[in-house]
């Protein structure tokens, strides 16, 4: 296995992991409620440019992820499968620094996203 090198590499690592989303009993209604079937092309394409600024400093990522998130119905187990799978994905796909660095943003992604939800629903108290 070769490590994430390119904006292919981007592209293939997230269809994958969205491939998976969508077909996870868990997340694949949270994820359906939201994006419209004619709305994944948009959404998947926001997503290269998201990796691929974290992963390859490809800075065509321009947003506030957070805001999109705040008010999904969503709870630890959620960002606890997010993970998971996540984290199949690069196990599936790749090696190296760059899929190291991948798990690593994606952990502090859910944990501060998983802390701001819940703060803002009241449940935890910074």
């Amino acid at each position: 296995m070769r490590d994430i090198a390119t904006m292919a590499d981007i592209q293939l690592m997230v269809d994958t992991f969205y491939d998976k989303i969508r077909q996870d009993e868990l997340l694949g209604p949270v994820f359906a409620e939201r994006i419209a079937p004619d709305a994944w092309t948009p959404h998947l394409e926001t997503m290269y440019k998201f990796w691929g600024a974290q992963l390859l400093g490809i800075m065509e990522y321009h947003g506030r992820p957070f805001p999109k998130h705040r008010t999904l119905p969503v709870d630890g187990q959620h960002f606890d499968q997010w993970l998971l799978l996540f984290n199949q994905t690069l196990d599936e796909l790749f090696e190296g620094p760059r899929a190291s660095t991948a798990r690593v943003k994606a952990r502090s992604i859910a944990q501060v996203f998983l802390g701001k939800i819940l703060f803002e629903r009241g449940i935890y108290k910074a």
